[in-house]
């Protein structure tokens, strides 16, 4: 089937804010951007359930260039009180969207799932499961904020668990979250990967050497959840071993954990190893750090399958990531990433070492890890979605 003759009107929820300007283009993050461009390839029309923003910030760095999306604005973000005094309105809009369009997308756990789910008014429902349900928000809450979330993100496994024994088609973006949801929930899934990274932005294959000093590279959220206090403990036991490194870190300094993370670098006095860069925009600046890197490392506690791991493979740069969530059911170890367990800052510097040390594991991680996100580029991602929905949709 062609499926960019396929005439399916198509809704798609998440908690990514949109901005639209003066011109009434469409700005979104770059792993969710990216991805709707593809999707509307293959599509007759999207409807985008999101919430908009007033200005435009720097995360919003991705403008839709496709005719066929259209915003269904739900208006600002709001406070989780003022979201529950807001339903009707929600439901208001989601009716009215649902009156053109044949199908709902939830790309989630997302805040207004369950009311975005009940109140859009469409033939076929799908929830797109784009992390771990067994391992999400697993930590031990430390604060107020930390309390309310974690009992906001416990509420809404139970709407998921709803929505799913409803019959609602389900998806995920790794096989161990596909047998996750039949386990937990006893429902078939189906595997859907996502991306954000074009065919066309693929570096030709080439294996560097090693630089010295060695060039590590983070990017990403600045959240301890991602692994980064065993990664600046990993940083240091490196330096006292007398081996030259440095460490990039890409995310954005506005995070909360900033500040604690430049603590713990001035506890370890790693302060001239550690080169903070702040946010950088989706595009060849982004791609550049993963160029000049010797190795990407992504400690994460939890993941679904992140998309920086295909983006570091693409431009040629070796992964050592954490055997978490949907990562070990794409990758196998020592052939296409390094795979740790998390919070071991011990396991990263033998993982490190052993790609600096093991010239043929270098290469092989390099080629391997190309090769294989050529499977995974954003536009595959885009028509197996699509291709999956209209199937099972039938």
């Amino acid at each position: 089937m062609n499926m960019k003759q396929s005439k399916l009107h198509l809704l798609i929820h998440h908690h990514h804010i949109a901005y639209q300007d003066k011109d009434d283009v469409i700005w979104l993050s770059a792993n969710i951007g990216r991805w709707v461009d593809a999707i509307a390839d293959y599509v007759e029309e999207i409807g985008l359930l999101f919430y908009q923003s007033e200005d435009k910030t720097p995360q919003q760095d991705t403008p839709i260039t496709k005719s066929n999306v259209k915003l269904h604005s739900l208006g600002p973000r709001k406070t989780i009180w003022q979201r529950l005094l807001q339903r009707n309105h929600l439901s208001q809009i989601c009716a009215e969207a649902g009156d053109r369009a044949d199908g709902l997308l939830i790309r989630g756990i997302t805040p207004h799932q369950y009311t975005i789910w009940r109140n859009t008014p469409v033939a076929h429902k799908s929830f797109l499961l784009v992390g771990s349900p067994n391992q999400l928000n697993t930590q031990r809450p430390r604060s107020l904020k930390d309390v309310i979330g974690f009992i906001a993100h416990h509420y809404r496994k139970k709407e998921l668990r709803y929505i799913a024994e409803s019959g609602t088609l389900t998806l995920a973006n790794s096989p161990v979250i596909v047998s996750e949801i039949e386990q937990v929930y006893r429902k078939k899934a189906y595997f859907v990967p996502t991306n954000s990274f074009l065919e066309q932005e693929f570096i030709p294959l080439k294996v560097s050497p090693i630089s010295t000093p060695l060039k590590l590279l983070y990017c990403g959220r600045l959240d301890l959840k991602k692994g980064l206090r065993e990664l600046l403990h990993a940083i240091a036991i490196i330096n006292k071993q007398g081996n030259s490194c440095q460490l990039d870190i890409v995310g954005p300094k506005s995070e909360p954990v900033y500040s604690q993370l430049i603590a713990l670098v001035q506890e370890l006095d790693i302060t001239a190893l550690i080169r903070w860069h702040g946010f950088v925009p989706y595009g060849e600046k982004l791609f550049t750090f993963y160029q000049d890197a010797d190795v990407f490392i992504l400690p994460s506690y939890t993941e679904g399958f992140p998309h920086v791991i295909w983006e570091a493979a693409a431009n040629c740069c070796p992964v050592i990531t954490t055997s978490v969530g949907g990562i070990p059911a794409l990758l196998e170890h020592e052939k296409h990433a390094m795979l740790i367990p998390p919070k071991d800052a011990d396991a990263l510097v033998v993982a490190i070492e052993r790609i600096l040390l093991d010239n043929a594991l270098h290469n092989r991680l390099v080629v391997n890890a190309y090769h294989h996100a050529k499977k995974y580029t954003v536009e595959a991602c885009a028509e197996k979605l699509v291709n999956t929905l209209t199937r099972e949709w039938a």
